[in-house]
């Protein structure tokens, strides 16, 4: 596992490898965590997750108790509480935690996707809107633009959003998209302007599940909690 912090200690970070196992709990559609799961979970952090049901849009949850609202449908969580751990389930999109110095940090799945529907200026947005200041963000691991090759006419719905800054050019020299680029550009919008990357590409590094390299069905898990 990789461990960090936000900003000067405003929030702990955990992201999972392979090492760790898969911290899944079965797709979109999955309301439960099995046994097996719910146990590698509890070595990570021991208090209760919650988890999202990912769709790859702008919702945002609102926590105000350890576990409250898992496997609510969103693709980003809030809180303003201590204790209560939120998790964000990957294998390429990008794993963004945030945090501010009032002790209110958020979570976020940011897919192309979820670029284009502005998932992470939401999270921002409310946090802010729950007293959050200077917002702080760090970026896990996530598919980087040399594996990334991507449909000049997705790549355009991007750039109308963020720029032509996210075009790029993967190994072999076809159109890519810079998703770690992306973030940093979604980020800069939402007025966060501080943000730290750590790990490598999914698809590069094998102690990473990745869907599009190796069609991984097992998930990695950020959590963010305080």
């Amino acid at each position: 596992m990789i461990t960090t912090e936000v900003g000067d200690g405003f929030a702990h970070v955990v992201f999972t490898t392979r090492d760790d196992g898969d911290m899944g709990h079965g797709g979109e559609y999955a309301t439960e965590v099995d046994a097996e799961v719910a146990a590698r979970r509890r070595t990570i952090v021991d208090l209760p997750w919650t988890w999202l049901r990912q769709v790859h849009g702008s919702a945002v949850v609102h926590v105000t108790e350890p576990g409250g609202g898992a496997g609510q449908v969103a693709d980003a969580v809030v809180s303003s509480r201590p204790d209560c751990p939120l998790v964000i389930l990957t294998a390429d999109c990008a794993p963004v935690a945030l945090a501010s110095p009032e002790g209110i940090i958020g979570a976020v799945h940011a897919g192309w996707a979820g670029l284009v529907a502005g998932v992470i200026g939401r999270a921002v947005d409310e946090m802010r809107t729950i007293g959050a200041s200077d917002v702080r963000a760090v970026l896990g691991p996530t598919i980087h633009p040399e594996c990334y090759e991507f449909g000049d006419d997705d790549l355009k719905r991007i750039e109308g959003r963020l720029g032509p800054q996210v075009r790029s050019r993967s190994r072999a020299g076809a159109p890519a998209l810079d998703l770690p680029g992306g973030v940093g550009l979604a980020l800069r919008q939402a007025g966060v302007e501080k943000l730290t990357s750590v790990g490598g590409c999914t698809a590069c590094d094998t102690n990473l599940f990745s869907w599009r390299a190796r069609r991984d069905k097992e998930r990695q898990a950020m959590v963010v909690w305080r």
